[in-house]
């Protein structure tokens, strides 16, 4: 399977482009950023199979980004990454890597259900 594409956005640009380099170093398949206007391209592309929204977009954002995201691709997998005491990029990064997984295990048990 090839490994799915994530798109991961966020606040801080800066922060993106750590958490991108980190999980590109697992083996990941991103693509992060904070502008509204790359997000649309991304998704009227098709250059996305999966998105997280990180925390450190305030909720208003939060909800707008999503909203956004779901208008153009309703069916896409979205994450809402945990907010709160003792998250932080890091934790944003263990989730990300997380959904990816997941996603790639819903696709093996779908193929699976397909053959069988």
């Amino acid at each position: 399977m090839a490994e799915p594409r994530l798109l991961l956005i966020g606040k801080l640009q800066s922060t993106l482009d750590v958490l991108a380099e980190e999980l590109c170093r697992l083996g990941r398949d991103v693509l992060a950023t904070n502008d509204r206007t790359l997000v649309g391209q991304i998704l009227a592309e098709g250059k996305a199979d999966l998105v997280v929204i990180g925390g450190g977009l305030d909720e208003p954002a939060r909800a707008e980004m999503r909203d956004y995201v779901l208008g153009l691709s309703p069916d896409i997998p979205l994450h809402l990454a945990p907010r709160g005491e003792g998250t932080s990029p890091a934790t944003a990064l263990s989730f990300a890597n997380e959904q990816v997984v997941l996603y790639k295990v819903l696709a093996a048990a779908m193929r699976d259900q397909s053959e069988g």
